[in-house]
């Protein structure tokens, strides 16, 4: 099926960019999980950028947090429930310093 056609059509632009700043451009839109273009459309027009990645990272981390909460009350009553209760409070330490990584490196400016 043919693409609809718009009113306003994309230009396109050279920049010329040494390597490593090729590099660093296209590792940053990697990691945003965006194209070069977007990334340098969303950056020249200050558009935020959030990463993909991140939420995914970030929604995954919630999840085993919720699930490790789950855990938590299910032992109530167990025979080893003060060794499991503190493997899962480790386990809970662990993921809030992951997520807390995670948070930091977000909110630092590249």
């Amino acid at each position: 099926m043919a693409r609809p056609q718009s009113a306003e059509h994309r230009k396109r632009y050279t920049i010329r960019l040494y390597r490593h700043e090729l590099q660093q451009i296209q590792q940053k839109a990697s990691s945003a999980a965006l194209t070069v273009s977007e990334y340098l459309r969303r950056t020249a027009l200050n558009i935020q950028i959030r990463s993909r990645i991140n939420k995914k990272a970030l929604g995954e981390l919630s999840r085993m947090t919720g699930l490790q909460k789950h855990l938590l009350m299910q032992i109530v009553h167990h025979p080893h429930e003060d060794e499991l209760r503190r493997e899962l409070n480790s386990t809970l330490a662990a993921i809030r310093s992951t997520l807390n990584t995670l948070l930091l490196k977000k909110a630092t400016p590249e």
